[in-house]
């Protein structure tokens, strides 16, 4: 999944400083109660009309099933629901590092959920996971966060979901749809994949996402080619290597090790970080010279196990895709496409021609904004899979 630096902002959520995590990422689990329960709230001011937003805490599960606190962020109109209560998105994000102090809901005047404003004046509530181990203050025993492990970011998706229901005044109807970038979009997949049996109590209508890391096997074993590769590798690599317990010098050089580590702490907040993280990235040098993760056990397995589609997908597909994409490359996705349309599943996929990385989900919310609402109205999806 080479990323050419002219597109690193496709990376970037905002760019302002976020602050450090306090005292309200401090706060526990509670281990008596089932994944998706509300823990603590606190609300914001989010500057935008119409909308109330929450800071919250929430019981998840971690890749070995383990109850964890996450974080993240809602937003609920302000004016009545509808009969029946409101429906929710659920917003899964791009990378923004694998560091504690690197989550989104530090800087919630700017959340970066393309189609924010629209939503909420469609009277939509939005829920924003942080995922695991994002927004946890420093020097706590850090959760691990799972970058591009799929169940885990899942999980961490459908419970934001469960947890927003319960804030006062939320009057949600239990529909929810999923809407994700990238990163998000590999995590959405995920979370559609697994919504029918981890919260049966809700009904999943659409997925929608753009640029998504569709192939981990195939997109992230390619060697270091540029700054922001080695930066995207360093994380994928250290989270896996921290949440399966396999050892980096399986496939990196013990050279490689010091560089990649202070590489894997930086986060992608700003751009002053981001520009200080390709920096780091530099350092990085010739790690795959004779332990390819392609042919190196257990990397295959992990990376195969990742990989989304091998179950269906939950609900009707939108495949959004830059044509111009240098980060996920188009044919990954069409690729992805394919092999659904080949299982029969229900698929609309559109590329954007001349857009980037950057600009995916953006330019996507022309066609993801009306086919979302179509999802919530009960309408039939379209289906751009060739006949058969």
């Amino acid at each position: 999944m080479p990323l050419r630096i002219p597109c690193l902002a496709g990376l970037l959520l905002t760019a302002c400083s976020i602050p450090h995590p306090g005292p309200f990422y401090a706060t526990p689990a509670n281990p008596d109660a089932a994944h998706g329960n509300l823990i603590l709230a606190a609300p914001f001011a989010t500057g935008l009309a119409g909308a109330a937003g929450y800071r919250i805490i929430y019981n998840s599960e971690s890749e070995s099933g383990r109850i964890i606190p996450v974080s993240g962020m809602v937003f609920l109109p302000t004016a009545p629901p509808p009969p029946g209560g409101r429906p929710t998105i659920a917003w899964a994000h791009a990378t923004t590092g694998i560091a504690q102090g690197c989550a989104p809901s530090l800087d919630p005047q700017n959340p970066g959920i393309p189609g924010l404003a629209q939503f909420i004046a469609a009277g939509d509530a939005v829920a924003a996971t942080d995922y695991e181990g994002l927004g946890e203050p420093a020097g706590a025993a850090p959760d691990i966060h799972p970058y591009l492990i799929g169940n885990a970011e899942g999980q961490n998706v459908v419970d934001s979901v469960l947890a927003a229901a319960q804030l006062p005044g939320a009057d949600l109807s239990g529909t929810y749809a999923l809407w994700g970038h990238s990163q998000g979009g590999h995590a959405a997949l995920f979370a559609g994949q697994i919504s029918a049996t981890y919260a049966p109590t809700l009904h999943l209508a659409g997925i929608a996402i753009a640029a998504p890391v569709t192939d981990v096997f195939g997109e992230l074993t390619e060697p270091f080619h540029s700054e922001s590769g080695r930066l995207l590798h360093a994380y994928f690599y250290t989270a896996y290597s921290q949440t399966y317990g396999v050892p980096l010098t399986s496939i990196l050089t013990p050279a490689s090790l010091p560089a990649v580590a202070k590489t894997a702490s930086k986060c992608l907040s700003n751009l002053p970080d981001a520009l200080d993280a390709l920096l780091t990235a530099r350092a990085i040098k010739q790690p795959f010279p004779a332990h390819p993760p392609q042919s190196t056990p257990p990397w295959p397995a992990l990376l195969e196990e990742n990989s989304p589609g091998q179950v269906p997908p939950g609900a009707p597909l939108l495949l959004m895709q830059g044509a111009a994409d240098p980060t996920v490359e188009p044919h990954w996705t069409e690729t992805f496409a394919a092999k659904l349309c080949a299982e029969h599943r229900v698929v609309a996929f559109h590329e954007l021609p001349g857009v980037n990385h950057l600009a995916a989900a953006q330019k996507s919310l022309p066609t993801v904004l009306p086919w979302l609402a179509a999802r919530f109205a009960g309408q039939p999806a379209p289906d751009t899979c060739p006949a058969t």
